[in-house]
């Protein structure tokens, strides 16, 4: 039950080489699993099967451990999170829903649940540091998840309405910990987008990737 995954967007895999040991193991797991969601709906032909692997993966979440495909590398990755607290149930289950919302992504509701879903990818991440109120995580979650589908995957005119709405000072993050380094990379590249309301631009070029690189290594 198992479909091509995208690949993990040029952004995730610059950021999450500044995360410590522990935090490059959650980075991972955490986004090849999102990678596996999203290859079921992006190259989906037909919504009902999407649906129907998707709640494959929903069910085999909540199973233990014991009971779950032991050869399947995504679920392996999630083993040493799971024993350090993560819930995958709780936190990944609405990661699914989200995924399955974006089945619609030419309905404005759709991409709202869409984004709220996903969005508690970063959200997962709190156990990593728990001083960070994981509502400020899921706001960053929640810009993530709309600047990566518009950058990387698919353009509706309800998700560039939503991409739009979302480019506000009110995405300004809060400071965050030097362990969830990677996220404050993350939702520095997605305010700085949002601000500039380039989404068509190419992405990544000297001047963004170097201050990125100066803010992985400083904080600044």
């Amino acid at each position: 039950m198992q479909a091509p995954e995208p690949p993990v967007s040029p952004l995730v895999t610059l950021a999450s080489s500044y995360g410590d040991a522990q935090m490059r193991v959650w980075c991972q797991a955490l986004f090849a699993f999102d990678a596996q969601i999203a290859g079921i709906v992006l190259q989906a032909r037909e919504a009902m099967l999407a649906q129907i692997r998707l709640q494959w993966w929903h069910d085999v979440i909540g199973k233990p451990a014991s009971e779950r495909p032991s050869a399947n590398p995504v679920l392996a990755a999630l083993l040493p999170l799971e024993a350090q607290g993560l819930d995958l149930q709780s936190a990944l289950g609405p990661v699914i829903r989200g995924w399955e919302a974006a089945l619609e992504l030419e309905d404005g509701a759709a991409v709202a649940e869409f984004a709220e879903g996903r969005g508690a990818l970063i959200a997962a991440f709190q156990p990593l540091a728990p001083m960070v109120s994981r509502d400020d995580l899921a706001g960053i979650g929640k810009a993530w998840a709309l600047w990566d589908m518009a950058r990387f995957h698919r353009r509706t005119p309800a998700l560039d309405a939503a991409v739009k709405a979302a480019g506000n000072p009110t995405l300004a993050a809060p400071r965050l910990p030097r362990k969830l380094r990677p996220i404050s990379m993350i939702a520095r590249a997605v305010r700085l987008d949002f601000a500039q309301g380039q989404m068509d631009r190419p992405w990544g070029g000297p001047g963004v990737f170097l201050g990125l690189v100066w803010h992985g290594l400083t904080g600044r």
